[in-house]
């Protein structure tokens, strides 16, 4: 099977964009991309410790199904990288507490290619939620994924 990974995660963006617009929030997914077929997969927590052991039962899954990436979607409250690069900072329940900025997070990993992750902010108000434009950043860590991607290649 043949992926072009940039083009998924851009349909998958869209998607996301509508579901929020209509529900008013996202529940986390993943997407685990075989080498025949991409299979997607919810990601169900509670509190941070659930959520440490979802992300973890992810990555043992990909590796059993010798997964080529995993895509993660989920809609998270971030702040600019206090450097100045493009990166964002998260921290579990923290920002949300004091009122960050919300986005569409989706991340794409795999041995072979660089984590990259695109950031849609958005803002909610009486007419609903604008967004604003995509913003993306490579080579980044996941820590939620652990030692699952490596290598420093970009997604296709």
């Amino acid at each position: 099977m043949s992926l072009d990974l940039r083009e998924f995660a851009g349909q998958i963006l869209e998607m996301a964009k509508e579901n929020l617009r209509n529900d008013g929030c996202l529940l986390p997914v993943a997407f685990l991309v075989t080498p025949e077929q991409v299979l997607a997969t919810p990601i169900v927590f509670q509190n941070q410790e659930e959520k440490e052991g979802a992300y973890r039962q992810l990555v043992e899954t990909a590796r059993a199904r010798q997964a080529l990436a995993i895509v993660t979607l989920n809609d998270a409250h971030y702040r600019p990288d206090p450097s100045g690069e493009t990166r964002a900072v998260y921290y579990p329940g923290k920002l949300a507490a004091e009122g960050a900025a919300e986005c569409i997070l989706l991340t794409i990993s795999g041995p072979g290619i660089a984590s990259w992750e695109v950031r849609i902010p958005y803002q909610r108000g009486t007419e609903g939620i604008a967004f604003r434009e995509a913003e993306e950043s490579s080579s980044i860590q996941l820590n939620l994924l652990g030692d699952w991607a490596s290598d420093p290649a970009k997604p296709s």
